[in-house]
């Protein structure tokens, strides 16, 4: 078995369109306790994955398979994966990235292929924007359409609590209203705060430059941050082009105080991950929910 953790976007400065019809991107991602679980078997040829959690593809739709189909040549036989969700599906929490990043550790582990990093993040950059952070995990800083992934020092540890309403949000949609627009960037300030460790630094840093443009479509979201905000977090934010919204808080206590009052969907209790804590296979996940 292997955790496959969510994410949240510390900041996100989003630029122009590259000629690949992305946005150039820089973003601070950190990884979180809020996790699904692969379970591995081996076959004696294919790749099977499958999930019985609504609305998540089983088979060659699911990013889990297309990572394995990246990586089929190398693999001595076949695999089998079953995943069992617990990262709501079409929140902006990377879920299915994740999976497929777990994906292919797992096959390493479970065949010892002996991937190599540099090996592994090629084959899930070939999968989606977001999988390369999956492979290093932890406080990562991430450029180009997000494929371009570099470690950072480990950020304090945050307790957060997730808002995740009952519907989804198209991240294409929130990308296609985005407009670039001459401000300061919020990843720069939040690296060298970081560097600093300078705590106060951080949280004023952060920044997400499509939640505007999220929260114009659900303006119920900007009530979702401020009942955050009210309940004593650090700093609320959409977490990627949504729909969920996150908070961060100090401690453990005041997390489960302000879950216990937050009302507007599903509601998770987290907290930060560093990278050297993703390869445990138990991580605790301290999942409450509303």
């Amino acid at each position: 078995m292997l955790s496959s953790f969510a994410k949240i976007n510390l900041t996100l400065d989003v630029g122009a369109i590259r000629p690949d019809g992305y946005h150039e991107i820089n973003s601070v991602l950190q990884t979180v306790s809020l996790a699904d679980t692969l379970c591995f078997t081996k076959l004696a040829a294919g790749i099977a994955v499958s999930c019985s959690t609504p609305g998540i593809p089983d088979g060659r739709d699911n990013l889990a398979y297309r990572a394995l189909s990246v990586i089929s040549d190398r693999l001595p036989a076949g695999i089998c994966i079953n995943i069992e969700k617990k990262i709501p599906h079409a929140a902006g929490l990377g879920g299915g990235s994740s999976n497929a990043a777990a994906a292919l550790k797992g096959a390493d582990t479970l065949y010892r292929i002996g991937l190599h990093e540099d090996e592994m993040l090629a084959a899930a950059a070939e999968v989606g924007s977001d999988v390369p952070f999956f492979i290093l995990g932890g406080t990562t800083l991430a450029a180009g359409r997000g494929e371009r992934v570099s470690s950072l020092p480990p950020m304090p540890v945050f307790w957060v609590v997730l808002v995740k309403p009952a519907y989804e949000v198209s991240t294409a949609k929130i990308y296609s209203l985005y407009e670039e627009k001459d401000v300061e960037l919020h990843t720069p300030r939040f690296v060298q705060a970081l560097q600093q460790g300078d705590r106060e630094g951080m949280i004023k840093a952060m920044g997400n430059d499509l939640e505007e443009f999220t929260i114009g479509l659900y303006p119920e979201l900007a009530s979702i941050k401020q009942q955050f905000l009210r309940l004593g977090a650090a700093r609320a934010m959409v977490a990627g082009s949504g729909p969920t919204v996150f908070g961060l808080f100090e401690s453990k206590e005041k997390a489960l105080e302000a879950a216990g009052n937050m009302q507007g969907g599903d509601v998770f209790v987290c907290r930060t991950v560093p990278a050297k804590d993703m390869g445990q296979e138990v991580i605790s996940k301290r999942g409450w929910v509303k």
